[in-house]
């Protein structure tokens, strides 16, 4: 039986005409060739398709589906994959050809990880050029990844990124698919729901993703994005012990506990633009507050 195909790049795209060739050719540029493309096209109507088409390379593997947004297609293209890790690619991005080469070396030298995520990520203008920016990220190892859920409570920051990371695509089959109710940072809601589950590991030498910034992308989305922040909090507050995202131990279904978690939500809503969703969030605890107070 033929082994699985090491690395399965997702590349989920939805009319990328501008992006889509450099995307695909950076990663058919890779030094290692143990890899594939599973190209979800969400239903562009636009040249996407016409562009991909043209690139002949039997790695590349195309599948249409019904416009259903990002992380549907994010998911459909996990269940198109066959390597046994998983890396996802915004269609508006690009890699260096040494990108794979590096991780494979690093996961080999650390093989008990499911998650190896990059230090940093280049930031770019919408024509491919350096803004001369990175997004960095620190390492957190096994005893310290419950960090990663006081981190978001504390400050609405996701500490590991999904761009550029090789995933073992086994998680997928263990913690289920990204939340595809979501429009935007579904990513950052399915590493902190599974904080103290997955065992992620740094890659220092890997540095060479580029992120390209533009007015079309979903995480520019303000009023979805504090949708989904509202629920990746309550998110916490349902599943974890008070001691990983609180600075003192309170005791769940208390009024000091549920008086906390309106102050949250009620603060998150003083300096939002798009309330609504911290409000509604509020209301919750409120009706809470409510019932154990008698």
């Amino acid at each position: 039986m033929k082994p699985n195909t090491f690395c399965s790049f997702i590349v989920a795209v939805y009319n990328r005409e501008k992006y889509i060739e450099q995307c695909i050719k950076s990663i058919l540029s890779q030094t290692y060739p143990d890899f594939e493309i599973i190209v979800a096209d969400d239903g562009s109507t636009d040249n996407s398709v016409k562009i991909i088409n043209n690139i002949k390379d039997s790695r590349v593997k195309y599948f249409l589906k019904e416009h259903s947004g990002c992380w549907p297609t994010m998911n459909y293209g996990i269940k198109k994959a066959s390597g046994d890790f998983l890396c996802f690619i915004g269609s508006d991005d690009f890699i260096s050809s040494d990108f794979l080469s590096n991780s494979l070396l690093s996961i080999k030298q650390n093989p008990d990880y499911d998650y190896y995520y990059p230090t940093e990520l280049k930031i770019c203008n919408e024509d491919g050029s350096s803004t001369n920016s990175i997004w960095r990220y620190i390492d957190y190892p096994l005893a310290e990844r419950e960090n990663l859920i006081k981190l978001f409570w504390d400050r609405q920051i996701g500490g590991i990124p999904q761009a550029a990371a090789l995933i073992r695509k086994e998680i997928y089959q263990k913690y289920g698919l990204y939340n595809d109710s979501f429009f935007n940072l579904s990513d950052t809601a399915y590493v902190v729901s599974n904080a103290t589950k997955i065992r992620f590991k740094l890659i220092p030498e890997l540095k060479s993703y580029y992120n390209r910034q533009h007015q079309f992308q979903t995480n520019k989305n303000e009023s979805e994005k504090m949708r989904t922040f509202s629920e990746i909090l309550d998110d916490i507050i349902t599943k974890y012990p008070t001691e990983l995202f609180l600075n003192t131990k309170v005791d769940k279904n208390t009024p000091e506990f549920y008086e906390i978690c309106i102050e949250k939500f009620m603060s998150l809503a003083n300096k939002a633009t798009y309330k609504e969703h911290y409000l509604k969030k509020a209301e919750k605890y409120i009706r809470l507050l409510r019932l154990v107070e008698g």
